[in-house]
């Protein structure tokens, strides 16, 4: 759900042994918007988020959820 236009990014490293999806989980921050201000004020839910449901960016919770929600964005969506 978005109400605002939606912008896509994939976020990889060519380094297998970063761990991409924690370290950009932890820069957006708690997906619940009131704990995110109070726990890590700097984080972008924190800043844009409006509440639970509105909480300014989606992020896969699994590594292995990636590709699957990458081909939707960027395979699905482009050929509707």
């Amino acid at each position: 759900f978005c109400t605002v236009p939606c912008v896509a990014l994939e976020v990889v490293s060519r380094d297998p042994s970063i761990d991409v999806v924690g370290s950009f989980r932890e820069f957006l921050g708690p997906w619940d918007v009131e704990m995110a201000k109070e726990l890590k004020p700097q984080t972008i839910r924190a800043k844009y988020g409006v509440s639970r449901a509105l909480n300014a960016i989606h992020c896969t919770d699994l590594p292995e959820d990636g590709v699957t929600e990458s081909a939707y964005f960027f395979d699905l969506l482009q050929n509707s």
